[in-house]
């Protein structure tokens, strides 16, 4: 029955993903309109994909063979299987953004607001559904099909696989546009390419490792469970991975769910989709987990991870660059000196990270005090099961930027339908807001189930962390963290400066991104201090290296979410996708550090 699950929803995804695009072609409006925005978006797409897909094979080829010396064949067959599928999901995934801006620009051009909006968020749902439908099907082959003897091996080459191929995707994206937003003084002209791509490789990143996390702790779960466990190893492993297909079905629904509005409570429509997938995944888990291991209490894991995620979102939307709370806080710049904004904007985003701190460890807590470790890996499924709606939010803000970008340019009664472009301004603004807190949220619980993973493969999950080598690799953990983004922000910079010297219609902007941006430098960082650490000073030191630069990028990015068009623009929520690959890499590496670590 499992498998019937998975394939049915898969299959759901696939042809809602086809429908929809299909449906984004042929809905257009202004045909000369459509034509010049399809030939400008699909230059930009082209010119993105061609100068990342070569740097991206070369890096995954290099570390694969680094690591394949001492990872051994089956992890090796994970990481390259990982890899592959995350490719293909993003570059499928993201040619919506072409469909989306030509239908939505086209449509927007005539006055017709709302159905211009659902076009923008049609496009972010052909990219989630394809993200996550590609992701659940390899998962689901590898759960299903391979021997429980190798699990472990395939599956943390597995996420390593696709945390290496997303990192390029997610920084070179995440620079790309917010370099652009610094370069140009021209609002219109920002390219959204880069923010596209970059969120799809977010998403997909965590949502292939928290079922790399819930497998590696399946037969943990199962001895937690005591006596009265009346379940499998390989049930507890199944488990995860149809509720994440379920989350595909359920996402569908959702999706259709929203309603374009241009009144002033426009923000509740888009979110809603998720709340609607939310539930119906949440009713899945109760049915499934009482069929699958007998006991309906390992759903309100799900239950915790989906409610800490939708309620941290929520929050996060009224303190958004165009909230009722950001604006009373945060004075516009043509007020102000610049600034006073930017430190507003930054106590704002400092004390907005409260809210979704708090309930993101109370669903950590509570999910543990159900099923331990266990626990906090479905707590973090919970959260991925609906990625393909939420992402749909996130890629709406970028897809309504680039709606306005195009229109506002093209439409000569610019002052006549300005009210118009305001509501895809708020709109844009509320949904980053969301999206935003979906992708930390998720990540949070997701980095949060791969350290315990970690633990208990390594067998220290009894860690002192007042001994001198896991200490010392806590304030190296945090110095990185810190390290990471100032050179984050440095290629921000100097990725500026090539565009401010260039143009930002000049293609050297894309041809440039291993080098001026310092994609590169940032990947080395990520993928060797890990390994030095514990091959040269052992596993504990790396524990403790692992977890402080999990609590310190998880601060970071709760903190800088709601800085609002200043600080927000460093592009922090990438911080988290190198954080992903440090645990990644670590945990593939636990066996060599275990045996050839200098102090262990």
């Amino acid at each position: 029955m499992l498998k019937v699950v998975v394939i049915a929803c898969a299959l759901l995804g696939i042809l809602t993903a086809v429908s929809v695009e299909s449906w984004l072609r042929r809905h257009v409006g202004n045909k000369e309109l459509a034509s010049a925005v399809y030939s400008a978006t699909l230059e930009k797409y082209s010119e993105f994909w061609f100068s990342l897909l070569i740097p991206i094979i070369v890096m995954v080829t290099i570390v694969g063979i680094i690591l394949g010396f001492g990872i051994g064949r089956f992890s090796l067959i994970g990481y390259a299987a990982g890899a592959v599928t995350c490719l293909i999901s993003l570059f499928a995934g993201s040619r919506s953004f072409v469909s989306g801006s030509v239908s939505a620009s086209s449509i927007a051009i005539e006055g017709d607001i709302k159905r211009a909006m659902r076009s923008s968020y049609r496009a972010g749902t052909v990219m989630g559904l394809s993200v996550a439908t590609v992701a659940i099907a390899a998962l689901s082959i590898v759960a299903i099909f391979v021997n429980q003897e190798y699990l472990t091996s395939v599956a943390s080459g597995f996420g390593l696989g696709a945390s290496i191929s997303c990192l390029g995707i997610r920084l070179s994206g995440a620079i790309l546009t917010s370099a652009h937003k610094l370069a140009t003084t021209d609002e219109h002209t920002i390219d959204y390419t880069g923010a596209f791509a970059a969120n799809g490789a977010d998403f997909a990143e965590t949502l292939i490792l928290s079922a790399c996390a819930s497998s590696l702790l399946a037969e943990v779960g199962v001895a937690t469970a005591g006596v009265s466990a009346t379940f499998s190893v390989e049930n507890a492993t199944k488990y995860p991975i149809v509720i994440l297909a379920v989350g595909i079905a359920a996402s569908v629904f959702g999706v259709f769910a929203y309603r374009a509005s241009t009144s002033k409570y426009s923000h509740y429509g888009f979110t809603a989709g998720s709340f609607l997938a939310g539930i119906l995944v949440f009713a899945a888990a109760v049915y499934f987990s009482d069929y699958s291991l007998n006991d309906r209490s390992y759903a309100l894991c799900i239950g915790f991870g989906i409610l800490a995620q939708l309620l941290s979102a929520e929050f996060c939307k009224a303190f958004s660059m165009e909230g009722r709370i950001f604006r009373r806080n945060l004075p516009r710049t043509k007020d102000e000196i610049v600034d006073i904004p930017m430190l507003n904007g930054l106590a704002v985003g400092l004390i907005s990270s409260a809210v979704p701190g708090i309930l993101t460890a109370a669903a950590i807590f509570l999910s543990f005090s159900v099923a331990q470790y266990y626990g906090v890996a479905l707590a973090a499924i919970g959260a991925s099961s609906i990625t393909a709606v939420n992402l749909a939010v996130r890629e709406y803000a970028c897809t309504l930027s680039s709606t306005r970008s195009f229109t506002e340019t093209a439409d000569e009664k610019f002052e006549e339908n300005a009210g118009y472009y305001n509501v895809f301004r708020r709109s844009s603004g509320w949904s980053k807001a969301a999206g935003r807190a979906y992708s930390s949220v998720s990540a949070t619980l997701t980095l949060a189930a791969l350290l315990m993973a970690m633990l208990i493969i390594s067998e220290r999950d009894n860690v002192n962390f007042s001994d001198p080598v896991v200490f010392g690799g806590m304030i190296f953990g945090t110095i990185t963290a810190l390290v990471l983004l100032g050179i984050l922000i440095r290629a921000i910079l100097d990725s500026t400066s090539l565009m401010t010297d260039a143009g930002t219609d000049d293609s050297s902007e894309y041809r440039n991104i291993y080098s001026v941006r310092g994609v590169f430098v940032l990947e080395v960082i990520a993928i060797a201090i890990p390994v030095i650490l514990g091959l040269v000073i052992g596993i504990d030191c790396v524990i403790g290296y692992v977890g402080s630069a999990i609590i310190t990028s998880v601060g970071l990015m709760f903190a800088f979410n709601n800085t609002g068009r200043y600080y927000d623009r460093i592009a922090s929520d990438a911080l988290s996708t190198l954080i992903k690959v440090i645990i990644a890499v670590s945990l593939v590496c636990i066996p060599a550090f275990i045996e050839f670590g200098g102090f262990n």
